[in-house]
């Protein structure tokens, strides 16, 4: 079963240019969110979750994989949070997100035969959105709440901004990580210099 990583004929130019398009599309949102249009927001998602499915599929072949668990993650706490009537606000959604993902990282991944380093970032992966949920919670709430007390407000007008949120939340994550590793590598070529 092929289950490399890593793609051997990554285009550098290609790669560079879908991330560039993805943090300016994924910054350029973040400041008119609010202002835009259901359907404006809905093609935007759209944009992103390709962007980045086309972008992760040219850096590693387990993209697939981790979006699958990702997804079962987020629907497993969406039915535990509507059939138990569980409160949004506390933080028992949060932990079932957490032990759900891990648990959907455990079966897919077996599975799929998917080898140690698809497993480690999978997992790692459903805890960066955990983490990514928990601090955009008090958002997500005010979305909510303008779907039950704004009278033009629809179920779409905000899902998808809270949706869009949590992705824009994953975008902001890797920009600050790549950042501080960037930084981290100057400076330890900085002090080698003579």
């Amino acid at each position: 079963m092929y289950t490399h990583f890593l793609i051997t004929h990554v285009q550098p130019v290609v790669v560079l240019w879908i991330s560039a398009l993805l943090l300016g599309l994924g910054y350029g949102a973040v400041t008119c969110l609010s202002r835009f249009g259901t359907v404006a927001v809905t093609l935007i998602y759209i944009a992103i979750i390709t962007l980045t499915g086309v972008s992760l599929a040219y850096l590693f072949s387990g993209g697939a994989t981790i979006f699958v668990i990702v997804g079962i993650m987020f629907s497993l706490n969406a039915l535990f949070i509507f059939y138990l009537n569980i409160s949004s606000g506390l933080f028992r959604p949060l932990i079932f997100m957490a032990v759900s993902g891990i648990i959907a990282a455990i079966v897919v991944n077996s599975l799929v035969a998917s080898s140690t380093l698809v497993w480690i970032v999978s997992v790692v992966t459903v805890l960066v959105w955990t983490l990514i949920t928990a601090l955009e919670k008090s958002t997500l709430h005010g979305y909510a709440r303008m779907l039950y007390h704004g009278e033009f407000s629809s179920l779409p007008r905000c899902a998808l901004p809270g949706a869009l949120t949590l992705y824009l939340g994953i975008i902001n994550a890797v920009v600050t990580l790549c950042r501080y590793i960037i930084l981290m590598i100057l400076e330890m070529l900085l002090s080698f210099r003579p």
